[in-house]
């Protein structure tokens, strides 16, 4: 894998939850023209977290919020 192209391994992406409500994330990747995965995005709780280096930073105290 390299660096300007980070994903989730499959098995994982299948059971990631929100830490907060227990919902569902949604992948949200950079600009059109990259394919690298910034950060999953509970629209629930409306909640950003992070991934960095192909991980996924699932804290509530470092996540952000996405409602303005």
């Amino acid at each position: 894998m390299t660096q300007s192209h980070q994903t989730i391994e499959p098995w994982l992406r299948g059971i990631i939850r929100c830490p907060q409500c227990k919902g569902e994330v949604a992948d949200v990747a950079a600009a059109p023209g990259g394919a690298e995965l910034v950060e999953l995005r509970c629209d629930t709780c409306h909640l950003a977290y992070p991934v960095e280096g192909g991980v996924p930073v699932l804290l509530v105290d470092l996540a952000r919020r996405t409602d303005g």
